[in-house]
């Protein structure tokens, strides 16, 4: 019986250890560490085009079609995705702009729905883990990693922290609700990243049978 692909697809606020456990599980799966950001830039490579342009000049459609083919090339795929954005904040922040405010800026929705009706389509099935963590833990976590590297801070207080958690959850669940997807939340507020491995790489093996 041939194996089948899966993408696993790490989710959360800012803070809640999304690169560290996609970092952690391509080790130890081990598995391929690529997310659905990553085609726009390869493929504006591949076109010659500027990486300024990636998200401008390259289509989704295409860009849709790389990502599949690259899940299709390996056993696991794991990548971490933010649910929801503010745009003109998130823009600010990487044109170097991160001090500009944009104060009551509403989250939209970040979620790209058609990619996942192309996994399927490519026998890629998606599994969701969403890592949640009170405001109070992530602003703590977020400030310990500015003031141990210098690590900037996406959010300033807890409000933002509370509005973003709100906004990752609350999209989580229009995910789930819209495409019927498998998921799994982990509660982090009291887990070492060890801990989550472990529960992440357990409901990873199980789903991929």
């Amino acid at each position: 019986m041939e194996k089948k692909s899966i993408f696993v697809m790490v989710s959360g606020p800012a803070a809640s250890g999304k690169s560290t456990l996609v970092k952690n599980m391509s080790i130890a799966l081990p598995a391929h560490d690529y997310k659905p950001a990553k085609a726009y830039i390869d493929l504006a490579k591949e076109k010659n085009i500027s990486i300024d342009r990636a998200f401008y000049d390259i289509a989704p459609n295409d860009a849709e079609d790389y990502f599949c083919k690259v899940c299709s090339n390996h056993d696991i795929t794991v990548g971490d995705q933010h649910l929801s954005i503010q745009h003109y904040k998130d823009s600010a922040i990487a044109s170097g702009n991160p001090n500009i405010e944009f104060p009551d800026e509403p989250y939209v929705s970040a979620i790209n729905y058609n990619l996942f009706n192309k996994l399927l389509e490519h026998e890629i099935q998606t599994l969701v883990i969403y890592l949640k963590a009170s405001p109070q833990v992530l602003y703590e976590r977020a400030y310990k990693r500015y003031l141990d590297y210098g690590t900037f801070m996406r959010n300033k207080n807890i409000k933002e922290v509370e509005d973003e958690v709100n906004a990752e959850y609350y999209y989580f669940n229009e995910l789930i609700r819209k495409t019927n997807i498998s998921s799994y939340v982990i509660d982090t507020d009291f887990k070492e990243s060890s801990d989550v491995l472990k529960s992440a790489m357990k409901k990873t093996l199980k789903f991929k049978g």
